[in-house]
């Protein structure tokens, strides 16, 4: 039921549809552009992503410790779920700071024993998502899910697929009515 909510906040508030091609962090164009980060931006809007994400997670059987991803895309929805859900947040910065203990990720402690789901907004290549998913092993943490709010292309779960990692798009480019990424 959330998901379907999910579905039209996105389109309310997050998507917009150009003549002239977006360009995208993955390196390539769209004329369709979804910024889920402005879509969940108010505090309803982001509990009812938030929810969305605790209630898909659930329905998987996907029991976690922690969840996160890089640095502002993972976020706004790993605060959110920490707070509906009663579990950790954790962010992977895009290198380690150069002060104090010099760590990549911060908030939640990964490690041996601590099940963590890997998170980002969007994913059009997976390159963010696998990148903090490659951070978290390195600590000994087990990842066990890869989740998306929306995923613009079909690469990223035959890359999880590989990986052995369950991958949980909550929503998809087919939902939107868009052409995939790949």
């Amino acid at each position: 039921m959330q998901a379907t909510q999910l579905l039209e906040l996105v389109r309310a508030k997050g998507y917009e549809r150009r003549d002239e091609p977006f360009p995208l962090s993955s390196g390539g164009s769209s004329r369709d552009y979804v910024d889920l980060r402005r879509a969940v931006a108010a505090g309803p809007d982001l509990e009812l992503a938030s929810r969305a994400v605790a209630e898909r997670l659930e329905a998987e059987g996907i029991d976690f410790d922690a969840i996160g991803g890089m640095t502002m895309g993972a976020d706004p929805i790993a605060h959110g779920v920490a707070l509906v859900t009663g579990k950790a947040w954790f962010s992977v910065r895009k290198e380690a700071k150069v002060h104090g203990r010099a760590q990549r990720i911060e908030g939640a402690m990964l490690g041996v024993g601590v099940r963590v789901v890997v998170l980002e907004d969007t994913v059009s290549t997976g390159r963010s998502l696998f990148e903090a998913l490659d951070v978290v092993r390195r600590t000994g943490a087990e990842v066990v899910a890869g989740l998306t709010l929306l995923v613009r292309g079909d690469r990223p779960a035959q890359r999880f697929a590989e990986l052995g990692v369950r991958f949980v798009p909550l929503l998809s480019y087919r939902d939107l009515g868009i052409d995939p990424l790949d």
